[in-house]
């Protein structure tokens, strides 16, 4: 039987494409859409695990709605930006430093940089992602900084391997959550919240470990 003129999934593949980013016929878009919960397997499901069609967490963002996201977290960044040279121009006199991306904007504004914000809720903008750097040789000389290298193509390789091994494992938690929900044997809504904010903690904690070895190849480099 169809729901709404579309016949309801019977497999994750399909179960996924009901979850694509388009809205509903009311304007919203969700995660999972208002006809999954006139299905009466699904539906069924989703009120189990403590689901609603009008949850804010079943509420995917608009583009709007990530543009001011994005130009907020920026504007702290700048913000962040402005009193670290404060500080510093307080204890050595001068400094302009500028922000470092470990994961660029290059990866952001790629094919992956959905999962990262949209899946991941993470910004590349927040401070668990910025390196402040030397904008200029007399900053790298007077407030012992390494200086800003510009976008360093062997780091982003690196970071861009690491952001799609998470995305295949997050695509892996996805698929049994999805399982689950078409009726199968798969994983809980709480295991897979579970499996999401593991490997969130990881991609945070995996760029902090960068963070100081960047700093030291870069001034093995300059010297």
């Amino acid at each position: 039987m169809a729901i709404f003129g579309r016949r309801k999934p019977q497999s994750f593949t399909e179960f996924k494409e009901t979850m694509r980013a388009t809205p509903d016929a009311d304007g919203v878009t969700r995660v999972f859409s208002r006809e999954l919960w006139d299905d009466p397997k699904i539906g069924n499901f989703l009120r189990e695990v403590g689901l609603a069609p009008d949850d804010a967490r079943n509420i995917l963002p608009t583009a709007e709605d990530y543009i001011a996201l994005f130009a907020a977290a920026k504007q702290r960044l700048h913000e962040r930006t402005e009193a670290f040279n404060r500080d510093m121009r307080a204890r050595y006199g001068y400094c302009h430093a500028v922000p470092f991306l470990v994961i660029d904007h290059t990866i952001w504004d790629g094919e992956h940089g959905a999962f990262l914000y949209a899946q991941m809720k993470l910004i590349g903008f927040d401070e668990w992602n910025v390196l402040m750097l030397a904008g200029d040789v007399r900053t790298k000389e007077a407030c012992d900084l390494a200086g800003h290298p510009g976008t360093v193509p062997a780091i982003t390789e690196v970071m861009t391997k690491r952001v799609i091994d998470w995305k295949q494992r997050h695509d892996v938690a996805l698929e049994a959550f999805g399982v689950t929900a078409t009726g199968g044997q798969g994983i809980t809504r709480e295991q897979y919240e579970a499996e999401h904010d593991i490997l969130r903690r990881e991609i945070v904690d995996n760029v902090g470990w960068m963070k100081p070895r960047i700093i030291s190849e870069l001034l093995r480099i300059q010297g």
